[in-house]
């Protein structure tokens, strides 16, 4: 449906009223595994700049 097609009332009501569900209830392991992905992803970045800022500095 086209933005043009709603009237502005409906936009409103669309907007106040969302249908989203949350993300457990879509795909019940997707929080686990954006957690368990990301988490892991950060620890290493971050040991890597302490190694580089470790040997650079030494």
């Amino acid at each position: 449906m086209n933005h043009e097609d709603k009237s502005v009332t409906k936009n409103v009501n669309d907007s106040i009223h969302s249908k989203d569900q949350p993300l457990g209830k879509k795909a019940p392991g997707a929080p686990f595994a954006v957690v368990g992905l990301t988490y892991p992803l950060i620890l290493i970045g971050i040991l890597v700049i302490a190694a580089a800022y470790y040997f650079m500095t030494r």
